[in-house]
């Protein structure tokens, strides 16, 4: 987390202690107010208006606040089916599931979906589209807007999930044709346990029914008391987004560089490497060399992952790994992911390399060796 963000959130914690649901008396409207105000900068951050923003847990809620709510009013009007792509994350890809109707689409090697393979499958039974802006394993970007004006030409709704996407890249809701997008704040050194859902409200006016319920808070749409220091620290991080987003491109020629040292000297194959890609994002398969190998190796030096962090707690291939190459492929099951960061330097970019490139040689070596 950003300390300017922390040292909102603390401010909040100490300054803020009403229920900003109770504005009838100074706590609760000071609480209310600073929702309110952070609120408006959610949404003068992504384009949309300040009632267009829910305030939520995070991504996997707002996921589901979209995909459920969606499903269940839309079902009224017979519309029962849902699309969406291989490559999703899992709090897309499992109340998909739950519909009555789901499609799922295939990608190509880079982690890309077909458009042409999309229209295809709307009909008028339709009722939400869901593909996130970009893959949160390997920052490959799907074509949104295309995709958003595809959805209005057929009337559908359309959801993208913008959690990987907002901290490094722009977006315009209105512009892009999106109806429904997911945001969290620790994806954009925010806090974690906080984060929001656009729901249009105007043309067309998007209608949800609620999956949690109770109070009726945030427009009947979010029942629960509202986390005040974790929604102004994510007002917070947007503030911050702006500026940042200017060296976004600093951190793209950084991954370069890392990734060109991997490719020339440990013979790495980048996952998705042809497709558009957040400038943060590096996912490589190395022959012959298994990503936990290189993880113990390197635990004390370097954090980094061979799976998803937001499946399972054991270690499984990767499901968008699979849908690019295929199951229990060697580029698939030696596949490993890099993570940098606005904080991220030259000089540990090169340790890295360094550090990655030596250890290949060694338990090739080492193979080798046994082999013998």
């Amino acid at each position: 987390m950003d300390a300017g963000v922390i040292d909102q959130v603390v401010w909040a914690m100490r300054e803020l202690p009403g229920n900003p649901s109770a504005v009838d008396h100074v706590d609760g409207a000071a609480a209310a107010n600073a929702v309110e105000t952070a609120r408006e900068k959610v949404a003068s951050g992504i384009g949309a208006r300040p009632a267009d923003i829910v305030f939520v847990s995070g991504a996997t809620e707002a996921n589901n606040l979209a995909i459920q709510g969606a499903l269940r009013a839309q079902s009224k009007k017979g519309r029962t089916r849902l699309i969406t792509v291989a490559t999703e994350h899992p709090s897309v890809l499992t109340p998909v599931a739950a519909a009555h109707e789901c499609i799922v689409l295939s990608v190509d090697e880079e982690g890309r979906v077909d458009l042409g393979q999309l229209e295809e499958k709307i009909t008028s039974e339709t009722a939400l589209v869901t593909c996130m802006a970009a893959n949160n394993e390997t920052g490959v970007r799907h074509p949104i807007t295309e995709i958003g004006k595809l959805c209005e030409q057929h009337g559908v709704l359309f959801h993208t999930d913008l959690t990987q996407l907002i901290a490094y890249g722009e977006i315009d809701v209105l512009q892009s044709g999106i109806h429904l997008a997911s945001l969290s704040g620790h994806k954009m050194y925010g806090p974690k346990g906080v984060g929001a859902l656009y729901c249009r409200r105007r043309r067309p006016h998007v209608n949800l029914e609620p999956i949690l319920l109770g109070g009726g808070h945030e427009q009947g749409l979010r029942s629960g008391t509202l986390n005040t220091p974790g929604i102004v620290g994510l007002g917070a991080a947007f503030d911050l987004r702006r500026e940042r987003l200017q060296s976004a491109g600093e951190i793209g020629g950084l991954r370069d560089a890392l990734e060109k040292r991997l490719v020339e000297d440990a013979g790495a194959l980048v996952n998705g490497g042809g497709a558009p890609r957040l400038p943060n994002a590096l996912n490589v398969s190395i022959p012959s060399v298994e990503p936990l190998a290189l993880m113990r190796r390197l635990s004390s030096a370097i954090t980094f992952s061979s799976s998803s962090a937001c499946s399972t707690k054991s270690v499984e291939d990767s499901h968008v790994l699979e849908a690019m190459y295929g199951v229990g492929t060697a580029r698939t099951r030696g596949a490993f992911r890099l993570g940098l960061g606005f904080g991220t330097t030259r000089k540990e970019i090169e340790r890295s390399g360094n550090l990655l490139v030596e250890a290949v040689s060694e338990i090739r070596k080492a193979r080798l060796g046994s082999a013998a």
